[in-house]
């Protein structure tokens, strides 16, 4: 069951709450996963990021793990779809005066200071922060992966690539691009992933950097990854939203190489591989532990180790040479070992380039 919450219709309801204060509850949920009031099943909430469904992208994946956990638990939700950050606390609100979800799961690097600021008003209300790290609250619990990890085999690749003959659609010239959507700690750290990939295993590479300023901008994100594209790019990765469809459009104009981070969002004559984070394993695995009685404040990581975040091939008309991909496999072994520690931010880059070279 799912029902979509229109922030339009709940104006009143939402002046009410205003008025009478805060302090919604959500349900106990018993040991054996039974919640909601009326029905008797877990019920939860979810609101997605700014762009809504429809992004080939992260929210679509969200929802995707959203329904999976319904039916898999068999639970129901109610989601929303905001329209502008600023409406991110309003519909935190909104779940929570409600008093009925086991859980409001929160999308998206924009909603984490308005998560803190509810919280703090709804302590009997658990929350759940998808894709970044929350921590000291007694009713958030937070779930992601390595932010770095998800571009890093991905930048190996791309490094590979732009040098070697036997993909077409590379140049001569030793040149990468990445577009970020906004300067977040998040963006950065995937940003930092993939351009300490390629370093990794082709030191001399350029590799051309740009903020795009939103998640949904493809006109922009075009024109920029056109210029990465005309100063010798041959390959562009993309983590951006739904703005990374500009870029997959200057990618096939020029007839270069993209990387993009959805399944769902890949051309197979340009893409040279999707950076994958599969976020709907995130939803399945907190309503899991809702069903269990098991869940628990806190933050919890599962990346590489665990097949959240790769770089993925499938569906695509270019074929990875034996041995280049012999090479991405020996150095994901190495980071699932601990070998290979990956930097996090773009300003540890210089240092960690600087000290971990790819030796055969």
């Amino acid at each position: 069951m799912k029902k979509k919450i229109l922030f339009g219709l709940i104006v009143s309801v939402l002046l009410i709450s205003l008025l009478t204060g805060c302090g919604g509850q959500a349900p106990e949920v018993p040991e054996e996963g039974n919640g909601g009031e009326e029905s008797g099943k877990l019920k939860f909430a979810a609101i997605l990021g700014v762009g809504g469904l429809g992004d080939n992208g992260f929210n679509d994946e969200v929802f995707q793990g959203v329904q999976m956990a319904a039916e898999q638990y068999d639970a129901e939700f109610d989601y929303a779809e905001p329209k502008d950050i600023s409406e991110f606390e309003t519909q935190l609100r909104m779940f929570a005066d409600a008093g009925e979800y086991a859980t409001i799961i929160a999308v998206s690097t924009e909603q984490v200071e308005a998560l803190k600021m509810v919280a703090e008003d709804y302590p009997e209300q658990r929350f759940t922060m998808l894709d970044q790290k929350i921590e000291g609250y007694d009713n958030i619990h937070s779930i992601a992966s390595s932010n770095p990890g998800q571009h890093f085999l991905s930048g190996v690749l791309a490094g590979i690539a732009t040098q070697d003959e036997r993909f077409p659609l590379s140049n001569p010239e030793n040149v990468l691009g990445f577009t970020i959507a906004m300067d977040t700690p998040v963006s950065r750290a995937q940003a930092t992933g993939f351009l300490a990939g390629a370093k990794y295993i082709n030191p001399d590479v350029e590799i051309l950097t740009n903020f795009i300023g939103g998640y949904n901008d493809p006109v922009t994100a075009k024109e920029l990854a056109l210029v990465m594209y005309e100063r010798g790019a041959d390959i562009v990765s993309a983590n951006a939203g739904s703005s990374s469809q500009g870029v997959f459009a200057a990618a096939k104009e020029k007839n270069r190489y993209v990387i993009g981070t959805s399944l769902a969002m890949v051309d197979p004559e340009v893409s040279l591989s999707t950076s994958v984070k599969k976020v709907w394993v995130f939803v399945i695995e907190e309503i899991k532990t809702l069903s269990e009685g098991t869940w628990e404040p806190g933050f919890t990581e599962i990346g590489m180790a665990e097949g959240v975040v790769d770089y993925n091939v499938e569906g695509l008309d270019v074929e990875i040479p034996e041995d280049v991909t012999a090479t991405i496999e020996d150095i994901r072994k190495q980071i699932i070992d601990g070998v290979i520690v990956l930097p996090t931010d773009l300003d540890q880059l210089d240092d960690w380039t600087a000290n971990n070279v790819y030796e055969k």
